[in-house]
């Protein structure tokens, strides 16, 4: 046999008043349901009682009644929309420990209770008031971990003295006249300062990628600069000298360098034999020449 709630939608469930489920649903006695709140509100300040739905008056103030049956399948539709938004703990995150069979992701951890609750195990530390009380965090593991092994109390707070978390009644003891600070503080602290930290890391980073690029433009200039030397010496043609030299030899290009690299186009066509090189300033320009890095020569030459 179908249940109401399987019969009933969520619209179906909603109060005329306030557009959402209902909270405590009551039943007036023209047969409509409203929010007692809701009810109760509207009928303060419009200073007469009316049903705001068929407009039928009421000679007196209804005394209202919770609707339990209708309260039970609004439960009902709750917690089912609330498990068929739940999902299942994967591995490697944090599981409900109440639920049985199937582990729903746990939504909330309490350091009272030591125990990590999915959203619809979680519901009765968001009503009940004692429970309402208790502290809660992100879902972890091992929330042993989080309780002070002396006291058995809760890490919730941090020692920037001794730079460790403690328990309120630390505080009063080993702890005393140092500086602590709610864990939430210190975690919001540390977190700005990383994310400084990160920020001149990424800073760090642009300035480096930047050098590199005016490197790159340097060494870019510098080809620039060796290509146009290059074609600038190719336009030099020196005549022969016959006097600086016996006549076996003549120089041709630059008069002298020290340093860099140059490029030379020498026309050989129709030549038996040649010789082309450099010569350092100090050689011997006039008797025999022998061409050789020993005595300054650093040549090629062609015979026939």
């Amino acid at each position: 046999m179908a249940t109401p709630s399987s019969l009933l939608s969520e619209d179906q469930l909603q109060c005329f008043i306030c557009l959402d489920v209902f909270t405590e649903p009551v039943t007036t006695s023209c047969g409509h349901n409203f929010c007692k709140a809701c009810i109760s509100r509207y009928w303060d300040s419009a200073g007469f009682c009316q049903c705001p739905m068929c407009n039928e008056k009421f000679n007196r103030r209804p005394e209202l009644h919770i609707n339990t049956t209708l309260r039970e399948v609004v439960e009902n539709l709750k917690i089912k929309s609330i498990v068929q938004n739940e999902s299942l703990a994967i591995p490697g995150e944090v599981s409900c420990e109440v639920c049985t069979g199937r582990k729903f992701k746990a939504l909330k951890s309490c350091l009272v209770c030591l125990a990590s609750y999915c959203e619809t195990h979680l519901e009765p530390h968001q009503r009940v008031p004692a429970l309402r009380k208790h502290k809660l965090i992100d879902p972890v593991e091992n929330l042993e971990d989080r309780m002070c092994k002396k006291h058995e109390r809760p890490l919730e707070l941090f020692c920037r003295t001794d730079q460790t978390c403690v328990c309120q009644f630390c505080t009063e003891t080993d702890h005393k006249a140092h500086n602590t600070v709610p864990l939430e503080e210190e975690c919001g602290a540390r977190k700005v300062k990383l994310g400084k930290t990160e920020a001149d890391v990424q800073q760090m980073i642009q300035e480096r990628l930047q050098k590199v690029q005016e490197i790159k433009h340097s060494v870019e200039l510098s080809k620039k600069d060796s290509r146009r030397e290059i074609s600038d010496s190719t336009q030099i043609n020196l005549p022969d000298n016959p006097d600086r030299f016996e006549r076996v030899v003549n120089v041709l290009g630059k008069d002298g360098f020290s340093s860099g690299r140059f490029y030379y186009e020498v026309t050989v066509k129709g030549k038996i034999e040649w010789d082309l090189g450099v010569a350092s300033e100090s050689i011997n320009r006039k008797g025999p020449i022998t061409l050789s890095p020993k005595n300054g020569y650093w040549a090629v030459w062609l015979r026939n």
